[in-house]
């Protein structure tokens, strides 16, 4: 398996994010209309560490290497704890996704939540 450098970059600006949120978490906690987004923020920030934990090598694997582009398209036949992270991942970004969708939805049918 392989780190990629975009998925590495990822978690260390999700990992920044995250401090900077702890750090001013009561100016946050002011500011109502975020108050729906640190849930997402956190579903993305375990499906980003699942990316890279993907890439950490089952005992026995090869070594686990950095790669900046990706040049195959070969599909690799990874192991279940692999799969699984894979699985966290995905379901991840949907369940986030799907989380910001409900939010702005309600606040764009709310007549106080829309701003035109």
């Amino acid at each position: 398996m392989t780190f990629q450098f975009a998925e590495i970059l990822t978690l260390g600006l999700c990992a920044v994010t995250a401090v900077y949120l702890l750090t001013n978490r009561r100016r946050i906690r002011a500011l109502r209309g975020l108050r729906p987004f640190v849930a997402p923020f956190l579903l993305l920030a375990v499906a980003w560490t699942a990316t890279v934990l993907e890439g950490i090598p089952a005992p026995g694997d090869a070594a686990a290497y950095i790669t900046f582009v990706e040049k195959s398209t070969e599909v690799v036949h990874a192991g279940a704890i692999s799969q699984i992270l894979n699985l966290i991942e995905h379901l991840g970004y949907m369940v986030a996704s799907v989380w910001i969708l409900v939010v702005l939805w309600r606040a764009f049918r709310s007549p106080r939540g829309a701003t035109s």
